[in-house]
Formats: structure tokens, sequence, C-alpha cells
């Protein structure tokens, strides 16, 4: 259109050698936009990302760190275990607290189940008439500090996401003497 690159630079408010680069980039390839550039290509192919995400969906209590080594062992990639944590991270798993719940057989779970569904019918002033009274168990069974799991939202119930528990009564009795 006539105008110097440097009248271009003020109008569009850049520099001149971006502009310069532009209209070279016009005249040899025809094209303006900047090239998408697709960054660094992944290290692992979706299979071997399904790899990693079923090690954890089955035993949710493993380590990065575990399944690196395991991987690196069968594939001829290697793969730090930061990178297991990017690929359960864009699968939606999470490590979070696993749950304390007793262990409950399931001839229990049914018999508990039937005690449930036969209380859901009962008129309001048989509750009333209920005492209702606070419990306190305590725990001798299963590690003191806290064991992390591998699951997604709203999982945290299912029993491969909980750690079991016994309810123990405990008496300790001590005796001194002399000798």
């Amino acid at each position: 259109s006539g105008k110097s690159v440097q009248n271009i630079a003020k109008l569009v408010n850049l520099s001149h050698s971006t502009v310069q680069c532009v209209l070279k980039r016009f005249k040899e390839e025809n094209w303006i936009e900047n090239k998408v550039s697709k960054g660094r290509p992944a290290k692992l192919t979706k299979r071997d990302q399904r790899f990693i995400i079923r090690k954890f969906v089955k035993s949710p209590c493993l380590s990065a760190l575990k399944v690196s080594t395991e991987f690196n062992e069968k594939c001829s990639t290697s793969i730090s275990p930061e990178t297991v944590r990017r690929v359960l991270r864009a699968a939606g798993l999470n490590r979070r607290s696993a749950r304390r719940k007793l262990f409950v057989s399931g001839k229990n779970r049914k018999l508990r189940l039937s005690f449930t569904k036969s209380m859901l019918n009962k008129p309001e002033t048989y509750w009333n008439n209920v005492l209702f009274a606070d419990e306190s168990k305590f725990y001798i069974f299963g590690s003191d500090g806290r064991i992390m799991v591998l699951r997604r939202k709203n999982e945290e119930l299912n029993n491969k996401n909980l750690v079991g528990t016994v309810s123990m009564a405990v008496e300790v009795s001590l005796c001194g003497g002399t000798c």
C-alpha cells in the first residue's frame, strides 16, 4: 500500500523488526499466522498410560516410584515417578487419605442391610422411644500413620479404598515389684 515498515509498525503498535518478519514471511510463504507450536512429543503412548492407570485402579495403595520402576523394567522407555503422577492426575486419580472402616463380612453386610430396610418404615412415634447414646471404640489394629490411596472423586467408600480396622477393648494391668 506504499507505507514504510516504520509507519506500519507505528499503526499496529509493534516493533519494526516484527513487522519486517511478517512481511518477509508473507512474501515467501504467502501466510501471516504464527506457526502452531505442538510442544514436546509425549513420552508415553495411550497404551502405556492405560497400563499405569490400570495398576493403580487394581491396587490404589501403590506408589508412583514402584510403578515407574516396574514400567522401566518391562518397557524400553524409561520414565520418572513424576511422569506417572502426571498421567494419574490427567486421569482424575488423586492421592487421598484412606477411610478407616470396620471389617464387615458379606453375611453381616446382608443382615445389616435387611435391618436398615426394616427400620425405614417405622413411624415417628417409634423413634421418640429410642435412646441414642455415644459410643467410644479404641483401635489397636493397623498403621498409626495415614495410609494414602489413589482414587477418583466420590469413590472413598469402595472396599479397595478403605483401610480395615478391628475394634477391640484392651485392658492393660501393670505390676510393679522390687528385687
